[in-house]
């Protein structure tokens, strides 16, 4: 069974979309923080709040990972890298021995996406595929 973790701020909610596609148990994390609708802003104020590395507020679903024996990761690539809504909540629930998904949402191609979830998620679980999409179209797909 899959737990499907999402993260979506944009007004298109790409994320979400792409995970309602896949069946599974849907977990959203949710900003309960200050909201911030001009793009260029959002991009400063939490980019700010990335490198300064300050507590955000949001909801924190609470998965009984014993559950699942997958986890699905959904969340916009920002600045190349996992979120900071995504990362906090990870840091916070760690899960172990999973096969796990990650799935970028972005307006162009950051492979290098992938690569910053090396630190966020467990060493024992065992990535099994990557996917980034644009635009409504996934661009790349990769198998682990």
């Amino acid at each position: 069974m899959k737990a499907i973790i999402y993260f979506s701020l944009s007004k298109k909610k790409n994320s979400k979309r792409i995970a309602k596609e896949i069946q599974g148990d849907h977990f959203e994390i949710e900003n309960l923080g200050k909201k911030i609708k001009f793009a260029p802003f959002q991009m400063f104020y939490y980019g700010y709040l990335m490198a300064t590395k300050k507590p955000l507020e949001f909801n924190s679903p609470k998965i009984d990972f014993d559950k699942y024996d997958e986890v699905v990761l959904i969340s916009p690539v920002w600045g190349g890298k996992v979120n900071i809504f995504m990362k906090q909540y990870l840091d916070e629930n760690i899960f172990k021995n999973k096969k796990v998904t990650i799935i970028g949402t972005c307006m162009g191609n950051n492979k290098k996406y992938f690569e910053s979830f090396d630190t966020v998620i467990d060493k024992s679980n065992k990535v099994i595929e990557h996917k980034l999409y644009t635009k409504r179209s996934m661009i790349y797909e990769k198998k682990v």
